[in-house]
């Protein structure tokens, strides 16, 4: 009698799957353990982190789901891009004021008072 595998590998949730393998990697908890605490066989078990092994040989990171902006967060970000140009137009202003009149008008950090 021939088993298909791929269709048994499929019977449990993947977020299951990653969740029981790495506990078991991260822990010090045995297969034993873990099948009285999840209820599965222990085969099943070792089934979960070989194929968690095989299938994420570097570890699963945990991707964040995107977050959508609210209409309060676009009208926030809205806000903060007129800041921002406005800051950029007062310092244009500035800089063209202090060449017209030739005089630094913006204090540079880290001069000294010429001593007298």
């Amino acid at each position: 009698m021939h088993k298909n595998k791929q269709c048994k590998a499929d019977i449990y949730a993947v977020d299951l799957k990653i969740s029981v393998a790495r506990e078991y990697l991260s822990s010090d908890l045995s297969f034993g353990k873990l099948s009285v605490k999840y209820g599965y066989p222990v085969d099943t078990l070792r089934h979960f982190v070989r194929w968690y092994k095989s299938h994420y040989p570097q570890g699963h990171e945990v991707v964040e789901p995107p977050v959508i902006p609210s209409p309060a967060d676009k009208d926030m970000s809205r806000q903060l891009a007129d800041a921002h140009l406005k800051i950029a137009a007062y310092e244009m202003l500035i800089q063209n004021a202090g060449k017209e009149l030739g005089v630094d008008i913006i204090k540079k950090l880290g001069t000294r008072p010429p001593v007298s």
